[in-house]
């Protein structure tokens, strides 16, 4: 699967994360983005977490912030991982994102087979490096690094 493929056909959550001034208001709006009955409804999906206006990469630019993938539904995915995305860490991140680039929503898409899920997951994160010479911001560092770096990037 190529990212122009996964554009055509994902769907987006309703609402996005637009706050960037208070962490608080971000975190209302994190948690609003994966409480919608969308996110506790839909499972084995592949999703990228993307931002209004494309961010310059080593080649070109993209508006892709983190590519990932879940059995799980979007809603437990996130709940587990609440307390990584309210660190201050993360805060500092995400506002300077949305200050520069603008709101970041969730774009996603079911897959069939949780075997099809990782191969379609290795195949977006190949297409971005081949495009990009680099991960998505958010694949490169802390978690959510993608560790099968060297199979994901290898050609086919």
């Amino acid at each position: 699967m190529t990212l122009s493929q996964f554009f055509q056909s994902c769907s987006i959550l309703p609402g996005s994360i637009k706050s960037h001034k208070s962490k608080e208001d971000y975190l209302c709006e994190f948690k609003q983005l994966f409480n919608s009955q969308e996110a506790r409804n839909t499972s084995n999906v592949l999703y990228a977490f993307v931002c209004e206006k494309e961010i310059p990469r080593v080649m070109g630019k993209s508006n892709i912030i983190y590519i990932g993938q879940t059995v799980k539904t979007l809603r437990d995915r996130y709940q587990s991982y609440h307390r990584y995305y309210c660190s201050d860490y993360n805060w500092a991140f995400y506002s300077d994102v949305i200050k520069r680039y603008g709101a970041v929503s969730l774009a996603y898409l079911i897959i069939d087979t949780p075997q099809s899920l990782k191969e379609a997951e290795s195949d977006l994160l190949r297409n971005y490096y081949n495009l990009h010479r680099e991960s998505p911001p958010k694949n490169s560092q802390g978690y959510g690094s993608w560790g099968g770096a060297i199979v994901a990037i290898k050609e086919p």
